[in-house]
């Protein structure tokens, strides 16, 4: 095949992916001139994720012929950037950590050669996806400059369009995460009610991630009332459009979730175990048994077993999350250090004192891997371990 053939069937081969692909990502504040995915706004959806799984291996196979092919004009270049942005993103959203199949790399590097007008959109939905996969890798300051990065694209271009849209609002949340993230609470707290606002005035507002990271926020500075509000309009806004226990997507049970922790923080702790069983639930059936937001809920499950006395069923679920874990041990460090060192209480709760003593030095010695401070052992307590884990998985 010529090389003008095969640029032709490779730009054809692009735009007929991208046609079928339910997009992640909102539409562009700014008109693309190329053309719309077959759907967009679908981040977190469950429902996407069979036909996104029937494309992913086209996509990885254009990918591998992509170097073989030459002089492709920036308008295909940049298409195929947003195609393995998406396809990347979906990867994230079935829980890898990492080894996207070079689609990031690719990506960017593609943007960093472009004059495309579209170009500037699409950096900043790459620098949101590595934010957020920085964030699920326990890799804070990354994460963190990742999502300034992609917020100042994006406020930039809303500015000039004079604009408040879908993309901002989510350029917001996501700065905001990262400042809750870095203690910086009330700069979390505004960040997260100026998103809230740009959303509910766009219309069709059905609560989201958004309500839920506020009131982690609210929950740290002790604003229990204030959260207990948030959180319980949060839920019954999102019955009230989807019905009771949906599925669309973890959203949910990212509510459930958070409840159950205020309502440890309020001393109702037979409420604070039924709405973590209620989350473990959900988890199970939208992203499945081996998610790390699986994984999270049953950390906190088996705490909660702990204290009710049932020590072999909190051992199950505390294994249960560190398998999940080791699936990618160096990107989920934190999460094992954490487990571990619950475990240790486990076993010592139960008189296994030499199995206590094993998971006690090994969750030391992780910790002390991730934070650089060397702590005595018997000085480590629970919240020690909270602290260098994600905030909404603590």
């Amino acid at each position: 095949m010529d090389e003008v053939k095969k640029r032709f069937m490779f730009d054809l081969i692009v735009r007929t992916l991208w046609a079928d692909w339910p997009s992640a990502m909102p539409k562009p504040s700014k008109e693309p001139e190329l053309p719309q995915p077959k759907s967009s706004g679908g981040r977190l959806h469950v429902g996407r994720w069979p036909v996104c799984a029937a494309i992913y291996p086209h996509v990885l196979r254009i990918h591998q012929l992509w170097s073989t092919i030459s002089d492709l004009s920036d308008a295909t270049k940049l298409h195929f950037a947003k195609l393995l942005n998406e396809a990347a993103w979906y990867q994230k959203e079935r829980g890898r950590t990492k080894d996207f199949d070079g689609f990031f790399e690719t990506a960017r590097s593609i943007c960093e050669s472009s004059v495309h007008p579209d170009r500037d959109s699409l950096l900043a939905d790459i620098y949101f996806c590595l934010g957020a996969i920085s964030m699920d890798a326990s890799d804070f300051d990354k994460s963190r400059v990742y999502k300034e990065l992609s917020f100042a694209l994006v406020s930039n271009i809303c500015k000039e369009l004079g604009t408040a849209d879908e993309r901002l609002y989510l350029a917001y949340a996501e700065r905001g995460i990262s400042r809750i993230q870095d203690k910086r609470y009330e700069e979390g707290e505004a960040d997260l009610r100026e998103a809230l606002r740009i959303r509910i005035a766009l219309g069709n507002y059905v609560p989201r991630s958004g309500e839920v990271n506020l009131s982690w926020s609210l929950l740290a500075q002790g604003k229990l009332e204030e959260c207990d509000e948030l959180l319980s309009e949060t839920l019954a806004g999102r019955e009230r459009a989807l019905g009771k226990d949906d599925r669309e997507s973890v959203r949910t049970g990212l509510v459930l979730y958070a409840l159950g922790n205020l309502r440890a923080a309020q001393n109702r702790l037979d409420e604070s175990f039924e709405f973590h069983q209620r989350a473990m639930r959900h988890m199970r059936a939208t992203v499945g048994e081996k998610d790390f937001y699986t994984a999270n809920v049953a950390h906190k499950i088996a705490e909660h077993l702990l204290r009710l006395g049932r020590s072999e069923e909190s051992i199950t679920m505390a294994n249960m999350a560190l398998d999940i874990w080791s699936v990618d041990p160096s990107a989920h460090k934190n999460e094992i250090a954490r487990t571990t060192f619950l475990k240790g209480r486990l076993f010592e709760a139960t008189g296994r004192s030499q199995k206590a003593s094993i998971a006690f030095r090994v969750a030391c010695r992780l910790r002390k891997e991730i934070t650089q401070e060397d702590r005595d052992m018997n000085s480590l307590t629970t919240e020690d371990f909270d602290e260098i884990v994600a905030f909404w998985a603590r």
